[in-house]
């Protein structure tokens, strides 16, 4: 069900994932749990935390056409769990969704 404050419909997607803080070398692959999805965004469980504004690249495949998203918001659950909720990156020259071969 579509939440009114939202833009998209969010999906139950409990995945695990792949991703990356950009610049994706400096601190390599990492490990996270995805909640659920839109095609605006992206929920994850992290196991370290992150920066609101960082930028992540999703390496594990997504039903949705991308991959680089920025921390809109984190919550700490716990002593080594973040809840962090992602916003897909979106070119703002046209209005679409930024893909990348990331």
């Amino acid at each position: 069900m579509k939440d009114k404050k939202r833009e998209s419909e969010r999906f139950d997607y409990p995945k695990t994932i792949d991703y990356c803080v950009e610049p994706c070398a400096s601190e390599g692959v990492l490990k996270g749990v995805a909640i659920n999805i839109s095609q605006n965004g992206l929920c994850i469980y992290s196991f370290v935390p992150h920066a609101r504004g960082q930028q992540l690249v999703i390496k594990s495949p997504l039903p949705v056409d991308h991959s680089k998203a920025t921390v809109r918001w984190i919550q700490k659950e716990d002593d080594s769990m973040y809840r962090v909720g992602l916003g897909f990156d979106i070119d703002s020259s046209d209005g679409q969704r930024k893909k990348t071969n990331a």
